[in-house]
């Protein structure tokens, strides 16, 4: 869960104050009316991150066994 959130963190902070990133292609293509390229950014951004939950949810199960949710 937290990897997923430190992800949407990342992506924000560089939404904000960076000159490079999914984040600062997704504001700049927002400002030249580029919707497809903005909404390309979203998917990516969404995918990665049900990626990196699934990866580290897989990571979890094998290492915590014993404990179950």
């Amino acid at each position: 869960m937290a990897i997923t959130l430190a992800f949407v963190g990342s992506v924000i902070s560089e939404t904000l104050a960076s000159n490079l990133g999914i984040g600062y292609l997704m504001m700049s293509a927002s400002s030249n009316m580029n919707m497809a390229l903005v909404f390309a950014g979203l998917i990516v951004i969404g995918a990665m991150g049900v990626v990196m939950y699934e990866i580290f949810a897989f990571i979890e199960k094998r290492m915590t066994h014993w404990a179950h949710r």
